[in-house]
């Protein structure tokens, strides 16, 4: 039996490659069957759609994902280069300079 995560999987991988399907369609449509021509063009069409949405969708999460309390790249760098400047200095008080 097929799992959701799966079928997600595929679909994202149909609708990720609908664009350049779609121009293999267009530039041999006759070797297509005309009564399904049209359909299929509509079907990849709303694939690209799809994949266009599931970006945006991702693109919306990861915003949402730092409101929420997620530190951004440049926060950690900074955080990151703060800390190795830090590190000329002694480590104990004992230390000397």
């Amino acid at each position: 039996m097929i799992s959701l995560e799966d079928l997600e999987a595929e679909a994202r991988f149909v609708a990720k490659n609908a664009k350049h399907n779609l121009k293999l369609v267009k530039q041999q449509s006759a070797v297509i069957d005309p009564a399904k021509l049209e359909s299929n063009i509509k079907w990849l069409e709303m694939m690209i759609d799809l994949h266009q949405r599931d970006l945006a969708a991702a693109k919306e999460q990861m915003k949402k994902a730092r409101l929420a309390g997620r530190t951004s790249l440049r926060t950690r760098l900074k955080y990151l280069v703060a800390s190795i400047l830090r590190e000329d200095r002694p480590k104990r008080k004992g230390e000397a300079v």
